[in-house]
């Protein structure tokens, strides 16, 4: 039976459902997941606050004893929001509720401004078909790859230096030119921040590392040039090298459907594949094409204006000795001969 219950903004009369579903629940921003764990029941605690707009917001359906909640990280200024966990973990019978709170979420995002809502999920997981059901569309898969913690051997730290402001308009271009458009919609070229590592050749900009260091791991998202394929391994023990925490926290590095290739390198590097995904994305506003008429300006009736002199025409009239002088129109020509003597222009007509 379907229920009639209405998706809707978490209150803090739910915060005790949130409390005992979020042990439980679905990662779908795997990247927070495995840094810093799910921090759903604080992040629903401050969106629970009337004051003002804090946390992530999380949104809620409840059917009598059960309930089903979502959340997702969106900053005002940010076009694209982030699916961050669904909990209970989603079954295949409860598909069509899920399908009714991921669209209430995307309708959320959108009134916030964002663009287009994304989740990062296992296309054999229950959860991929309420995504498909609520118009979740497959913009890329990508492979998690995993390293376990242990010391670094054979790195050479000097190969990567910090990234600086400088910097920024040649990885614009790196990033332009290597992934493809359709992914650059749904994942803009991050920031520096907390950490990003640049490998630089001949003075060209070939890669760069998203670093992202958490209590629970360490998370790599690598923009390589194709080129640099040989230098690969030495860029990512580089890495490894300068983050002195991958003694003892694992690693876990992104490879892209377009990355392919990465999956091979890395496992020199004692990288291993972790779990495949495929990022899904739902756009939250519709583009609309309409047909405007608009007068040319030539054509337009209240720009037509006749021609207008400033003063009368000026035509010039060539003597028997050849002498050239203006003569204004309907006017008499004065002969220089040392009177006055006023000849009547001769035209075509008057002889």
């Amino acid at each position: 039976m379907i229920s009639k219950a209405e998706p809707r903004s978490v209150t803090p009369l739910d915060l005790p459902l949130v409390r005992r579903m979020i042990a439980h629940s679905l990662p779908l921003d795997v990247s927070a997941a495995l840094t810093y764990g799910i921090r759903g029941l604080e992040d629903a605690l401050l969106s629970a606050l009337p004051l003002a707009d804090l946390g992530a917001p999380t949104m809620v359906l409840r059917d009598g004893s059960t309930g089903y909640i979502g959340q997702f990280r969106h900053r005002t200024s940010e076009t694209v929001a982030r699916c961050t966990f669904l909990a209970p973990e989603p079954q295949e019978a409860d598909a069509h509720e899920w399908m009714r709170l991921l669209e209430a979420m995307a309708f959320e995002a959108g009134r916030r401004g964002a663009h287009l809502l994304s989740a990062e999920v296992a296309e054999d997981h229950p959860a991929f078909l309420a995504f498909r059901m609520a118009d979740f569309s497959v913009y890329s898969r990508q492979v998690i790859l995993r390293r376990e913690p242990g010391p670094v051997t054979n790195g050479n730290s000097h190969l990567l230096r910090p990234w600086r402001e400088r910097d920024a308009i040649t990885l614009n271009l790196l990033y332009a030119n290597t992934v493809p458009r359709l992914l650059q919609q749904a994942e803009p070229l991050p920031g520096p921040e907390p950490c990003g590592l640049i490998y630089e050749r001949e003075g060209q900009i070939d890669g760069y590392l998203v670093v992202t260091e958490g209590k629970s791991g360490i998370v790599i998202k690598p923009y390589f040039h194709p080129e640099v394929y040989d230098q690969a391994p030495a860029i990512i023990l580089s890495a490894l090298t300068y983050l002195p925490r991958a003694r003892w926290l694992p690693v876990y590095l992104y490879a892209r459907a377009y990355q392919d290739w990465l999956r091979g390198v890395l496992e020199q590097v004692e990288f291993e594949p972790w779990t495949h995904q495929a990022l899904m994305v739902k756009y939250t506003v519709v583009r609309i094409r309409r047909q405007e008429t608009s007068a040319l300006a030539g054509l337009d009736a209240s720009r037509l204006t006749p021609p207008v002199m400033d003063g009368p025409m000026q035509f010039t009239r060539q003597r028997a000795d050849n002498t050239v002088f203006p003569c204004p129109v309907g006017a008499g020509v004065t002969v220089e001969n040392g009177t006055n003597q006023t000849e009547p222009y001769e035209t075509s007509n008057h002889r």
